[in-house]
């Protein structure tokens, strides 16, 4: 059951992270990020995740943040 425990500490992560950003709350999103960056290496650590799929989400969810307003 641990790899289920992680799976969905990510996804309630990723999902606070992603409202954050579509309300435009870019200090926020900026702090989230850094949370859903340790889970996502965590699942890449553990193999429950591909670590490049972990790259490729990493890689989005930054870029994301880069193109909200200040």
């Amino acid at each position: 059951m641990h790899n289920l425990d992680v799976k969905t500490d990510l996804k309630k992560t990723v999902k606070k992270f992603l409202t954050s950003v579509g309300q435009n709350k870019k200090s926020e999103a900026e702090d989230q990020l850094k949370t859903v960056y340790k889970k996502l290496d965590k699942a890449a650590k553990r193999k429950i995740m591909h670590k490049n799929t972990v790259a490729r989400r990493k890689s989005r969810f930054s870029t994301m943040t880069n193109k909200l307003a200040a």
